[in-house]
């Protein structure tokens, strides 16, 4: 008897610390963009979330939802950071949709849902681009691209597309300039309506 009110002293001591002992700390969740608390991706064709908020504003423009002048000094330095972010290659994923984030606290819900409303899509993004003879290559909806699927082409196949597109006044969406071209278009738009 003694051993048993022994034991169920020792198991009740032992429960006691446990209960009393610090959680154990749990990993934080990788973050999210609060862009997704207003636009999606999950539409046919959909532009990533950085295309339709730097589309979107430049959309905006003449309709009540606007951005104003306060809003495009407030934005111009924001998209002046995405562009330096996007161009270096130690830039964590993490650093952009902090940058993102702060693009949309900058923006009204209004404008957001506005944007939103729009459902843009990667075939307005050509067509945006196509005005200013940029030709980016679209992914085949359902297909992932191959590396390196295009160096069958022999150095002269690749020389005549290379000069049929400047002859005809296009530019091929490669390296930095073509990637950061809508969003320095949305700097001009901006500085435009900042009054700079």
């Amino acid at each position: 008897m003694k051993i048993t009110r022994t034991l169920t002293l020792l198991v009740l001591a032992a429960s006691l610390l446990i209960a009393c002992a610090p959680a154990a700390e749990t990993t934080p969740a990788a973050p999210t963009s609060i862009a997704g608390a207003y636009l999606s991706t999950e539409y046919a064709d959909a532009a990533s979330l950085r295309n339709q908020l730097a589309f979107g504003i430049m959309q905006l423009d003449g309709t009540p939802n606007a951005v104003t002048a306060e809003q495009a000094k407030t934005l111009i330095p924001l998209w002046q950071a995405i562009i330096a972010l996007s161009g270096d290659e130690t830039t964590a994923s993490e650093e952009l949709t902090a940058v993102q984030d702060q693009i949309v606290t900058a923006l009204t819900p209004e404008q957001l849902q506005a944007i939103a409303a729009m459902q843009l899509t990667n075939a307005d993004l050509s067509a945006f681009y196509a005005q200013y003879g940029i030709v980016l290559p679209t992914p085949v909806p359902g297909v992932t691209k191959v590396p390196g699927s295009g160096s069958g082409k022999t150095d002269a196949e690749k020389a005549a597309a290379q000069a049929t597109a400047a002859a005809s006044g296009q530019t091929t969406g490669t390296g930095q300039a073509a990637r950061t071209f809508l969003f320095e278009k949305t700097i001009e738009y901006l500085t435009k309506i900042a009054g700079e």
